[in-house]
């Protein structure tokens, strides 16, 4: 009996290890990138989150999102931090414990899709550089970006799993899903979902069989979330605004840049951050060690044995171009790249001992064995400076320059009031929970396309709900000075709105170069 049970625990125990290593590896890893915007230590989101709590928030009071609020990015972020704001309303604890979630099941993904194919080694250099790069570019977190993450790291799994076993259609429909919701975070993630798209083409093309049953699958999968989302919307009679606001200003927005003159500066910039925690060198070997790899294996690179490796390879300049096509270099947009870098920098420690023993002198079983070991030992030293620094990024998160501002407003004004901010502040609204005078919260898109209907639909909207604070965070020392001048010599309804405000509102408080102004009474 007692050899019985312990020849039962010995059996378990690899089923354990499969789980509580990556467990451990992925809670470590998530407590150091999240940790500094805890809601104890963090009190101001970003401009981008600020925008979505505030779009959430609405949504627990009725609002739908594009129709009541304005903004440009596919609605999955608003429904999560519409649940987040639900579990916890009167604090940003429940978002960022779905952040949370997300966050360590991603590197979860990772490091067992990894150490799957290439080892152990492999799993912890790639976690590593997935926890330093999402600990660069996370940007105070809760972005959309962060959240599609899952997804991918989603698809990488099930591609590795679905190439083991010939690609059966019903995982081309499970990978179609999991692009699709990572589709409806953000447009751009679809990377691994064209990789998987392409790669799938040549391996049924290679065995001669047609791949259209694959295709339809892989369609149905990606086009689920967005039909079941337009569904919701169409319902809601805001399906009109979703395409114009999602989609047709997004097209707009990647063509107001200069070209590849423009690109070429947004690329360095952006990729360049990445070199903390040397993310992008681990990256960039691995590409070029996995090209290398690639060639020496090339009568049988197809089979399942080499799958992340191609996975990767193919992945990683997919990923570069979605990125760079926005022409800006808003740093939680590299994001989207971290899995493939990470999987590419975890590679090194599979794909250099194999290239090494092709060298000779080299190929020697002592050398390659020690060979992980040292490329684990310089990830680990690459982190040094992000160690180094840690403290001072907890720091730095826990600024809140605008909570004189808050204070202000929560003092100063009811429940019900409604406050107008002139520029992108969106944060503030939600923080004292005011609602804003018009669905534009923020005025990027009337100043990008500099509409006619929309301002005029801006001055209207801002006329009939007449804010009782408008805080302009331009600069300008007067409310009318230099308001949307080129709107006013177009449209009579601008002309009389910027009067209005001028005429209306005076002057109440000045934090550093932002002006307060009170509705008057009268």
């Amino acid at each position: 009996m007692t050899s019985f049970v312990r020849d039962s625990k010995t059996e378990n125990f690899p089923k354990l290890r499969k789980i509580l290593l990556p467990g451990i590896a992925s809670l470590l890893g998530t407590m150091i990138v999240l940790f500094p915007s805890n809601p104890g230590n963090m009190s101001l989101p970003s401009r981008d989150s600020g925008v979505f709590f505030y779009v959430g928030w609405r949504m627990l009071k009725g609002d739908v999102p594009y129709r009541d609020v304005w903004d440009h990015k596919p609605p999955l972020i608003y429904f999560v931090d519409a649940l987040g704001l639900a579990l916890s309303p009167n604090s940003l604890w429940g978002v960022w414990f779905l952040q949370f979630i997300f966050i360590f099941l991603t590197l979860f993904l990772i490091f067992r899709s990894l150490e799957n194919i290439l080892g152990f080694a492999a799993a912890v250099s790639g976690t590593i550089m997935l926890t330093s790069g999402l600990l660069t570019v996370i940007d105070r977190g809760n972005v959309t970006e962060g959240y599609a993450l899952l997804f991918q790291a989603f698809c990488f799994w099930l591609f590795i799993k679905s190439w083991k076993q010939d690609f059966p259609v019903r995982d081309s429909f499970w990978i179609g899903l999991c692009g699709g919701l990572a589709f409806n975070f953000k447009q751009t993630t679809i990377g691994i979902l064209l990789t998987y798209g392409l790669v799938l083409l040549v391996v049924r093309f290679w065995h001669r069989k047609l791949p259209l049953g694959d295709l339809l699958s892989l369609l149905a999968g990606w086009l689920l979330p967005t039909l079941l989302l337009a569904a919701y919307l169409a319902s809601q009679n805001a399906l009109s605004d979703f395409w114009k606001q999602a989609f047709l200003y997004n097209i707009a927005y990647i063509g107001k840049h200069e070209g590849v003159r423009r690109l070429i500066p947004v690329f360095i910039k952006g990729f360049f951050l990445l070199r903390n925690g040397w993310v992008l060198y681990f990256a960039v070997a691995g590409w070029l060690a996995g090209l290398g790899y690639a060639w020496f294996t090339r009568k049988d690179l197809l089979t399942p044995a080499h799958s992340l490796i191609l996975i990767a390879l193919v992945n990683l300049p997919l990923e570069v171009i979605l990125i760079t096509v926005a022409g800006r270099s808003i740093i939680h947009y590299y994001l989207t790249i971290l899995p493939v870098m990470a999987i590419l920098a975890g590679a090194l420690t599979y794909t250099v001992p194999f290239l090494l023993g092709r060298i000779p002198g080299l190929e020697s079983r002592h050398i390659q064995k020690w060979i992980p070991g040292i490329l684990l030992a310089l990830v680990s030293i690459g982190q040094i400076s992000q160690v180094q620094y840690y403290p001072q990024y907890i720091r730095d998160t826990s600024r809140n320059g605008s909570a004189s501002v808050i204070d202000y407003v929560a003092k100063n004004t009811q429940a019900d009031d409604k406050v107008l901010i002139i520029g992108a502040e969106s944060a503030i609204n939600f923080l004292t929970r005011r609602e804003s005078p018009t669905r534009y919260v923020y005025q990027y898109p009337l100043a990008l396309t500099g509409s006619r209907p929309m301002f005029e639909e801006y001055f209207n909207q801002i006329l009939e709900n007449k804010p009782v604070l408008i805080i302009d965070t331009r600069g300008r020392k007067r409310l009318d000075e230099q308001l949307y001048v080129p709107l006013q010599k177009r449209s009579q309804i601008v002309r009389d709105g910027v009067r209005y405000l001028a005429e209306n509102y005076e002057q109440v408080a000045q934090f550093r170069d932002w002006f307060i102004y009170r509705l008057a009474e009268k």
